[in-house]
């Protein structure tokens, strides 16, 4: 409140993610109650993250769950709340450590982000040698990985033997398996479970060689282009234009701020390559009726890269 009252602002719009949601009209009302002068509105369109802001350029954006992507520009201002997980990650970390050895990467998302630093006090009173790294620009906290960017974890790849990631989920710690090609033990506090990731990961890179095969006999070409600004890569969708005409494909940009398979099949393309957030093509792919691939896979169809050379699609 007291953020909002020093920059006078007289417009909200609160924004949540999908898990946190069910909080939004209480929180609304809070703010209500205490800024009678201040207009407050919930966004219901999905929130992926810091990268999928609304617009409020005249008043102040509040993104409950996330941290700022560093090297991203708003328009207007952005106060990010981050949802800290009320769990505590150390037993479970406890448990995961006879499965540890040698050189341990250390990764989490912003729910557990905060208790890096003892578990990385813990595996080193255990005779494990931790390694946290803050990876690129668009990375908040040491140790932090998003969706789409590992780059926290590509950093210290090569000096590690096992990456341990603390939180919830496959679908991060299968983009640290396909970006890092490190095996992965996840120390989930949310389930009380520790796991692997190896037999996702098969099951995905046979699923992503079907969709490759789909995807290398189409004609004609869509190219997504998102317009939320963390995910829109204007220039990589302009390049793979050019490359898929010069190998005589039709090919077209097509902007496009959310997706779905109503919205792809009123196209003519026969294929689509997606510039957007790389979750697309590897969560949901068995919703769409044409196959959907990412730049590096499109890269594999142009003969730029083998399929021994797959890697996982990053924005950095």
């Amino acid at each position: 409140m007291a953020t909002v009252k020093k920059a006078g602002h007289t417009s909200i719009i609160l924004q949540f993610p999908e898990g946190l949601k069910r909080n939004a009209i209480d929180v609304a009302g809070d703010i209500d109650a205490q800024l009678k002068d201040v207009h407050v509105q919930i966004s219901g369109e999905p929130c992926f993250g810091a990268c999928d802001l609304p617009s409020n350029p005249d008043g102040l954006i509040v993104n409950f769950g996330h941290y700022p992507i560093p090297n991203l520009a708003h328009d207007g201002e952005v106060l990010f709340i981050p949802a800290r997980s009320n769990k505590d990650p150390i037993p479970i970390v406890r448990k995961v450590l006879p499965e540890l050895k040698g050189r341990v990467g250390v990764v989490s998302t912003p729910q557990y982000i905060h208790r890096v630093p003892d578990i990385v006090d813990l595996l080193s009173d255990n005779d494990i040698t931790p390694f946290v790294s803050k990876g690129d620009d668009r990375i908040f906290k040491e140790g932090q990985v998003l969706g789409c960017n590992t780059s926290a974890a590509r950093a210290i790849a090569k000096d590690i033997d096992i990456i341990l990631f603390i939180g919830a989920g496959d679908f991060h710690p299968l983009a640290l398996a396909l970006g890092t090609n490190k095996d992965i033990v996840i120390a989930d506090p949310d389930m009380d479970e520790i796991r692997g990731i190896r037999d996702l990961k098969d099951r995905v890179l046979r699923q992503r060689h079907a969709v490759i095969s789909q995807a290398k006999d189409a004609e004609v070409f869509g190219v997504i282009l998102s317009t939320k600004p963390g995910q829109r890569r204007e220039d990589l969708a302009r390049d793979i234009v050019k490359d898929l005409r010069k190998a005589g494909k039709k090919a077209y940009i097509v902007e496009m701020e959310n997706t779905s398979p109503q919205i792809l099949d009123s196209f003519s393309a026969t294929a689509w390559v997606s510039t957007a957030c790389p979750r697309l093509a590897i969560d949901d792919h068995l919703a769409y009726n044409k196959p959907i691939i990412t730049p590096p896979e499109l890269d594999i169809i142009l003969g730029k890269r083998e399929w021994e050379d797959y890697i996982f699609d990053e924005i950095v």
